[in-house]
C-alpha cells in the first residue's frame, strides 16, 4: 500500500504530473501530458459513466487526451450520483458493470485482464482490460473511486504498446484524486431520521403537558 503512495510522490515531484484541474466537484492532477479535448464530440455523452444502476443521473465531466490520431491516450472522468464504497463486495458487481457498460452502451467488446481493490486515502476498483479499435489493440484502465454521495470514474485507454510506459502515471494521477465535501444544507438520511424522530418526540411530551392542563382544569362551573 505504501508503494503506490510512495511513487506517487515522487512523480508528482519530479514533474510527471500536471497542474491541478478542478471540475463538477472534484479535483486530480492529471499525467503532465495530458490536456483537455474539444468537448463537442463528447458534450451529453455517458462514455465511461460506469454504474451497476441505469436509473442513476450520470455523465461524462472532462476529456483529456495526449494527442491527435489513433496513437493518443484519452483520460476520461465521469460522475456518478449515488455512493461508491470500493468495498470487496462492490468489486466484482463495479467489474460487471464495466464490461456490460463497453458492450451496451458503447458497442465495444471489453475483455477484462485483472480486478484490483486499491487501499488509500481513497480506495478504489481498477478494471484492466483489452479491446480492439479500428483495427487496433487499446489498453483500458476503468477505475471507480470510493466516494459519499456521488463518485467519479476515470476511464483511461492507451495503445497497448505505450501502456507499461503511462501506466506509472496514470496510477500516481488517481492518487490524486479527491471529491469535494458534500454541499452544506444536505441533510444526511441518518441525521433526516434523527431529526424526525426528536420533533415527535417533543410533539408528544407537548400533548402531554397539554392533556394534564386540561385534566388539571376540570370541567368549568356553572
Amino acid at each position: 500500500m505504501l508503494l503506490p503512495v510512495l511513487t506517487g510522490v515522487w512523480l508528482s515531484l519530479s514533474g510527471a504530473l500536471g497542474t491541478e484541474l478542478r471540475r463538477d466537484g472534484y479535483s486530480f492532477r492529471p499525467p503532465d501530458t495530458f490536456r483537455m479535448t474539444r468537448w463537442e464530440r463528447y458534450a451529453g455523452s455517458h462514455a465511461g459513466a460506469v454504474s451497476e444502476d441505469a436509473a442513476r443521473t450520470r455523465g461524462l465531466s472532462a476529456a483529456l487526451a495526449d494527442g491527435e490520431g489513433p496513437d493518443a491516450a484519452t483520460f476520461l472522468i465521469a460522475v456518478v450520483d449515488g455512493g461508491f464504497s470500493a468495498s470487496p463486495s462492490e468489486r466484482d458487481a463495479f467489474s460487471t458493470a464495466v464490461v456490460q457498460h463497453f458492450q451496451r452502451e458503447l458497442g465495444v467488446a471489453l475483455t477484462p485482464e485483472r480486478v484490483d481493490r486499491v487501499g488509500g486515502p481513497v480506495p478504489r476498483v481498477e478494471v484492466l482490460g483489452t479491446l480492439r479499435e479500428a483495427g487496433q489493440v487499446r489498453t483500458v484502465l476503468v477505475t471507480g473511486l470510493a466516494s459519499e454521495g456521488r463518485h467519479a470514474v476515470v476511464t483511461v485507454s492507451a495503445p497497448a504498446a505505450r501502456w507499461d510506459a503511462m501506466a506509472p502515471r496514470v496510477r500516481a494521477s488517481l492518487e490524486t484524486f479527491r471529491m469535494d465535501a458534500p454541499v452544506t444544507g444536505v441533510i444526511s438520511k441518518r441525521l433526516a431520521g434523527a431529526l424526525a424522530g426528536a420533533l415527535a418526540g417533543a410533539l408528544l411530551v407537548s400533548y402531554a403537558a397539554w392533556r394534564r392542563r386540561r385534566q388539571g382544569e376540570g370541567p368549568a362551573s356553572t
